[in-house]
């Protein structure tokens, strides 16, 4: 496998002028994208990037988002994606747990990125606002342009087991971890994914995935193996994708979360299936969906499994068998372990457990976190803390997650992340939030707030507070104010003993409490 470095130049030689990267109606081809890379890599060399320093980035979707990613990789330096939903609390915590060097970002986010800077724990980071020179920015941000640089630099020389990314997931309970991963990690889940959604020299990949999402470079990635486009757009749209699709020309879709269920809400047109897409592949997808998906819009779905900490893919199901999430790919065996580690017989349910046949293709670990790293690697396999169970015919089927968390409209959402937000609160004395059944498919989330002693909390002002310091997809739909919480003997509580009837809830959706009048709050 080569490395991205040798992967730009390798297309940039072989297919010169075949478009790149096409956005908002402009065109990057793979010449483009080296001279490109290069230029831009000089110019963050130039302000003080080196390699193996911690870069943040914080940008939304557009090429010079690929092209600064890309440089940071050819001057071997790591970089770490945050979310751009997050708010100044999000922010300071990501923050202060990866400690970068330095932070690009878009003028967009300068004013909640200011907002984290008044609360994080650490000192000498560097923000870098793009393309910001007619903004006065103050201290301590600075502004940088890629635009009208003649320089260039030579590649890094980076091997595949180089730490090329740290990406954050809030896939279980507690603090969000950095995943540490390698460049073969990409390498061998690009090639897994072109696998799955069957890539072909022709091929243009539709990509709306936000970038802090690892799905989102692996299609990147994609295309610099195989030599193939990409049709790039800012956001996912329901009402706009089909339109995007056609006018680019795209021919795979890739899927996350509750994305297709979304499209099949969206009202029925006679054009329907004529549509370029050949291939939707992605996780998760809803098992009463999918067969609705593929004969409305004339599409075959492919359907793969994968974690962060393990691989992009470690399953995949190139058979279309509804449900599944696949047999093993060949760089892994898997099987599902009970509580006592041991394997579990065909149809019972228990922890989804991988084991690579290589080095090199699972997480290195949880940045500056060993305990936690620990307890996924353990004895050369990754438990992936999800509950599965296998078919006889090897197939696997995912059956839920182990700890306190749940995956709402395609973000792993951790329960702690959102309790420490509501508890923060000056009318809370505390809380629990559990996920609930909705109706795209994945959950919405439900908090239950207990008041502190005398106070009565307006139901909208606690849902402002929410709206301020957490992304969108952390914000609760459903809350609940209670005058005690289940706990047990340690004074934790006790999530299970949580009422499950959504009667008398308020729905901030709909402003009204489920089984009563409107709220007036």
């Amino acid at each position: 496998m080569l490395t991205l470095n040798e992967l730009i130049t390798k297309q940039c030689c072989e297919r010169p002028e075949k478009p790149f990267v096409s956005f908002e109606g402009s065109v990057m081809t793979f010449s483009d994208l080296r001279g490109r890379v290069s230029s831009a890599a000089a110019v963050l060399r130039r302000i003080g990037i080196k390699s193996g320093n911690r870069v943040a980035l914080m940008m939304t979707n557009h090429p010079e988002h690929i092209v600064i990613y890309l440089a940071l990789a050819w001057i071997g330096a790591i970089s770490v994606e945050v979310s751009t939903h997050l708010k100044g609390r999000g922010i300071q915590l990501q923050l202060d747990d990866a400690e970068p060097q330095f932070f690009i970002i878009d003028t967009r986010f300068v004013s909640e990125v200011g907002l984290a800077l008044n609360e994080i724990r650490f000192v000498g980071l560097r923000i870098l606002v793009r393309n910001a020179d007619d903004i006065d920015l103050g201290q301590p941000f600075s502004s940088f342009s890629l635009e009208h640089r003649p320089e260039t630099c030579e590649a890094f020389p980076a091997t595949l087991n180089r730490v090329h990314t740290i990406a954050y997931t809030s896939g279980s309970t507690g603090r969000p971890k950095g995943v540490v991963m390698s460049e073969q990690f990409f390498q061998v889940g690009a090639k897994n994914a072109a696998i799955l959604a069957d890539v072909r020299d022709n091929d243009v990949l539709f990509l709306w995935e936000p970038f802090y999402h690892v799905a989102g470079w692996m299609t990147v990635v994609i295309a610099l193996q195989r030599g193939v486009s990409i049709a790039l757009v800012e956001r996912f749209s329901g009402s706009q994708c089909w339109e995007q699709i056609r006018a680019s020309g795209a021919t795979i879709l890739h899927y996350l979360g509750g994305a297709m269920n979304i499209l099949l809400r969206q009202p029925a047109k006679s054009d329907d299936r004529d549509n370029p897409i050949r291939i939707a592949w992605g996780a998760a997808a809803p098992t009463n969906s999918w067969r609705a998906f593929e004969e409305r819009f004339g599409v075959t779905i492919r359907e793969g499994y994968g974690i962060s900490e393990a691989q992009n893919f470690t399953h995949l199901n190139l058979e279309g068998r509804i449900g599944s999430m696949g047999r093993p790919v060949e760089e892994f065996d898997s099987w599902i372990a009970g509580a006592d580690g041991r394997r579990l017989p065909n149809h019972e349910i228990g922890e989804i457990v991988v084991r690579p046949k290589m080095p090199g293709i699972v997480m290195c670990g949880y940045f500056r976190d060993p305990k936690k790293t620990a307890e996924v690697l353990r004895d050369g396999c990754v438990y992936t803390g999800d509950l599965g169970y296998r078919d006889d015919d090897g197939f696997f089927y995912y059956a839920g997650r182990k700890k306190d968390s749940l995956r709402r409209r395609g973000e792993n959402v951790s329960a702690w992340e959102v309790e420490r937000v509501i508890n923060s609160h000056p009318g809370v004395e505390d809380s629990a939030v559990v996920g609930v059944p909705s109706e795209m498919g994945e959950q919405d989330i439900r908090a239950f707030v207990k008041p502190a002693p005398g106070v009565k909390i307006d139901l909208l002002d606690l849902i402002q507070w929410c709206k301020a310091q957490l992304a969108y997809y952390q914000v609760p739909r459903y809350l609940d104010f209670v005058d005690e919480l289940p706990r047990g003997p340690t004074q934790r509580i006790r999530k299970a003993e949580l009422p499950t009837s959504l009667a008398g809830s308020w729905d901030v959706e709909t402003s009204r409490q489920i089984g009563g009048a409107v709220n007036d709050a």
